[in-house]
C-alpha cells in the first residue's frame, strides 16, 4: 500500500497495460501478443462522472475490468482508495481474498446487456437482495427495507418485487441492474456501455437516472460508451481511446468544443445531426480498413489525415495542450479562438 495524499481522487491508472498472448499450432505456442490496453493513464474524481469513448475493440471495456481487478494487468497501476483504502490507496494484487470482497463491495458495475446480467431464476427481490445477503450487510427484516428502497430509487415500484427479468422490458430491467450495483452502496460505479442495448427513448430515461443519482448521492462513475452524442450529455471529463492507447482527454467542453486531435474530430463528424445526416459522409480515410499502427509510431497513422514523419517513427505521449486538455498528436487540430 502506498500513502495518498489527494483524497479527492478515487482511482488512480497509471501507464495500464493489458496484453494477450496469441496462441497457435498444436502446442499452443505463443505467437504473438495482442496489446488491449497499452500504457493507459487516468484519474477519476470524487463524485464526478468519468468517460472512456472510443469505437468498438479499442481496449475500454478492459481497461474498465482491469479497474474491476476482473483481468490480470500486464504492468502499470490501478490505485483505488475506496472504503477501508480512503485514506490510502490500493492495489489488488496487494490484497487477501478477504480485502478483495471488502473491496468489491465498494466497487460495482452495470453490464451491457440488463437481461444476460440478471439471473433468470431469481425475482427482482433476490436480484437486489443477493449483494446484501453476499457481503452480510443487514438481518433479513432489514433487507426487505432496503430492497424495497433501492427499488424506488430507479424508479421502479415495489409491486414489481416478485416478478421475473423476463416481465419486464429493457429499460426496466437496466433500472433492476442499477439497483442491484447500488446496494452495497459503493463509491464507484462502473457503467459499461449500459445504454447500447436499449431503444434511443429509453436510454434518455436511464441517463438521466444516472445523472440523478450522480447528483443526489454524489456517486463516481466510470461510464463506457462508443457514443459520443450519449457522452456528452453525462460526462464530467473523458478520454478518448484508440486502438489501447488514449488520444486526447479532458472536460467535455474540451473535447466537443475544441476537438485537438484528428481522430477525435472524426468521431464528433461522424455524430449524425437531425435533418442532415453525418457531416463526414463520404469522406475516404486513408487506409481506413486497416487499423494496425506501425511498431514504434502512432496507432492511428495510416488513418490520420494530419500524419507527419514523425509519426512514423515514435508513437507520441499525452501532453497538456492547455487548460488540462491532454492530446497525443505531433500534429494536433489547431486551437479554436
Amino acid at each position: 500500500m502506498t500513502s495518498r495524499p489527494d483524497s479527492s481522487i478515487v482511482a488512480d491508472i497509471n501507464d495500464l497495460k493489458v496484453h494477450f498472448p496469441v496462441r497457435k499450432g498444436v502446442f499452443g505456442g505463443v505467437a504473438g501478443v495482442v496489446k488491449a490496453v497499452d500504457g493507459v493513464s487516468f484519474k477519476i474524481r470524487r463524485g464526478e462522472i468519468f468517460a472512456l469513448v472510443g469505437e468498438s475493440g479499442c481496449g475500454k471495456t478492459t481497461t474498465a475490468q482491469a479497474v474491476l481487478g476482473l483481468v490480470p494487468k500486464t504492468s502499470g497501476r490501478v490505485a483505488l482508495s475506496v472504503g477501508d483504502w480512503k485514506e490510502k490507496s490500493v492495489n489488488w494484487e496487494d490484497l487477501t481474498s478477504m480485502q478483495k470482497r471488502e473491496l468489491r463491495k465498494q466497487i460495482q458495475v452495470v453490464f451491457q446487456d440488463p437481461f444476460s446480467s440478471l439471473d433468470p431464476r431469481f425475482t427482482v427481490r433476490q436480484v437486489i437482495e443477493e449483494p446484501l445477503i453476499i457481503h452480510k450487510i443487514c438481518s433479513g427484516s432489514k433487507r426487505a427495507e432496503i430492497v424495497k428502497d433501492l427499488l424506488n430509487k430507479v424508479g421502479l415500484s415495489d409491486e414489481y418485487l416478485n416478478r421475473y427479468p423476463h416481465e419486464f422490458s429493457g429499460g426496466q430491467r437496466q433500472r433492476i441492474c442499477i439497483a442491484r450495483a447500488l446496494a452495497t452502496g459503493p463509491e464507484l460505479i462502473v457503467a459499461d456501455e449500459p445504454v447500447s442495448a436499449l431503444d434511443v427513448s429509453i436510454q434518455a430515461q436511464i441517463i438521466n437516472l444516472l445523472q440523478d443519482l450522480q447528483s443526489t448521492y454524489n456517486q463516481t462513475l466510470l461510464f463506457i460508451s462508443h457514443d459520443l452524442a450519449v457522452v456528452r450529455h453525462v460526462a464530467n471529463r473523458l478520454a478518448v481511446m484508440y486502438l489501447g492507447k488514449i488520444a486526447e482527454s479532458g472536460t467535455e467542453n474540451h473535447i466537443f468544443s475544441t476537438p485537438r486531435h484528428p481522430y477525435t474530430a472524426l468521431l464528433l463528424e461522424s455524430i449524425p445531426v437531425p435533418g442532415k445526416g453525418r457531416s463526414n459522409r463520404g469522406k475516404v480515410l486513408s487506409d481506413d480498413r486497416e487499423k494496425t499502427g506501425p511498431e514504434n509510431g502512432c496507432s492511428f497513422y495510416s488513418r490520420c489525415p494530419r500524419r507527419i514523419d514523425e509519426c512514423l517513427q515514435r508513437c507520441p505521449e499525452l501532453v497538456d495542450a492547455g487548460d488540462n486538455h491532454l492530446v497525443a498528436c505531433f500534429n494536433p487540430l489547431p486551437a479554436k479562438s
